[in-house]
């Protein structure tokens, strides 16, 4: 059996030279996050150690469409969530998020978390009500942005599996108008390979409502590696750009995530670590050691966080995280593994918003 490489004891001081590759290997042992916090100081010191936090550029006249007014991506200081859901439903039953009050609480606690703006991946057929976005949204203070589309086959209206591609991108184009979508999505497929032609029907629909109007894609995977790849493959020979791309829920695969996160990076799309917070989740300290592999290969300016909350145990009226979960519970794991706050800027605010950030085009 291998030796495993313990951080050096120096006069009751646990030293602070511990590697992201050394995280990745400890995490690997059976280490949990919890074990991590135990080391006091180690995120503190080796943050002192960390890139600058330079400011991005963006280009001229880019900006982030929230569900009431567009801003400049430069304003969003704080994290961006870049997939959650903060109204969805099936007909006929009732759900916790229709209880706007609750949810503009809810919205507006979360800022105390350092969030500050919430992309809302829902869509019609997922139950997504824009009208309750726009009342969260003005109640709140919080920068929301609405998302729509296609999610699965599952939920697609009956005319969707009639029409043509070109047919959908003209629904997209009018509805993206009017509800004022930030972005496309979220566009699911699987577990099918190859790809459902239906749902990829949908996601030739999304490419060309990209094209037409800039707007980014967010994706939704079934735990499925050639999905993904499927997704991107897609996107790439429809003439997307793959910097405006969020392929989602990477962190469900069950095979080796962190190689098809880091496959998928390389090409240029941002990886959605997108079901990330759940403090009771079993798979906590799997997620970290994807995202340490992916900081690990060089790709730290690919990863976007989010816990796509959809259960009301986890909400702070019921004694749960909220809506900042991430920032309690995978955040403060990858600090003590190491990973320092430029690296964490990077991740929790950069990223997220220059994924959301486009130059509007004329349709």
């Amino acid at each position: 059996m291998r030796t495993q490489q313990k951080p050096r004891v120096d006069s009751g001081h646990i030293s602070t030279q511990l590697s992201r590759r050394e995280a990745i290997r400890i995490l690997g042992a059976g280490a949990s996050l919890g074990a991590f916090a135990a080391l006091g100081g180690l995120g503190r010191a080796t943050a002192a150690t960390g890139a600058s936090m330079t400011a991005p550029t963006f280009a001229k006249g880019a900006i982030v469409r929230t569900v009431l007014k567009d801003v400049a991506p430069e304003r969003i200081t704080g994290t961006t969530l870049i997939h959650e859901h903060l109204s969805f439903g099936s007909p006929g039953k009732s759900n916790f998020t229709d209880d706007l009050a609750l949810m503009t609480e809810e919205v507006k606690a979360s800022a105390a978390d350092g969030i500050r703006c919430i992309v809302d991946a829902g869509t019609q057929g997922l139950g997504r009500k824009i009208d309750s976005l726009r009342a969260i949204a003005t109640q709140s203070g919080m920068l929301i942005v609405a998302c729509g589309g296609l999610h699965r086959k599952s939920d697609y209206p009956p005319d969707a599996m009639r029409k043509s591609a070109d047919a959908i991108a003209e629904d997209f184009l009018a509805l993206a108008k009017t509800e004022r979508w930030g972005a496309i999505g979220e566009m699911g497929t699987g577990p099918d390979t190859p790809m459902d032609p239906v749902e990829h029907k949908g996601l030739e629909a999304a490419a060309k409502a990209h094209i037409r109007t800039g707007l980014p894609i967010i994706t939704h995977t079934d735990t499925c590696a050639q999905c993904a790849f499927d997704q991107v493959d897609l996107f790439e020979a429809a003439g997307v750009n793959l910097h405006q791309v969020v392929i989602g829920h990477l962190n469900d695969i069950p095979t080796d995530p962190a190689g098809t996160a880091i496959a998928i990076a390389k090409r240029g799309a941002y990886l959605g670590f997108d079901h990330s917070g759940k403090p009771d989740d079993p798979r906590l300290d799997e997620y970290a050691r994807i995202i340490l592999a992916v900081l690990e290969a060089g790709h730290g300016d690919r990863i976007c966080l989010s816990s796509e909350f959809a259960n009301e145990k986890y909400l702070r009226r019921n004694g749960g995280p909220g809506y900042g979960m991430i920032v309690k519970t995978i955040v403060p794991g990858l600090r003590h593994a190491g990973v320092d706050e430029a690296t964490l800027h990077k991740i929790l605010v950069d990223n997220p918003r220059r994924a959301i950030t486009f130059v509007p085009k004329t349709a």
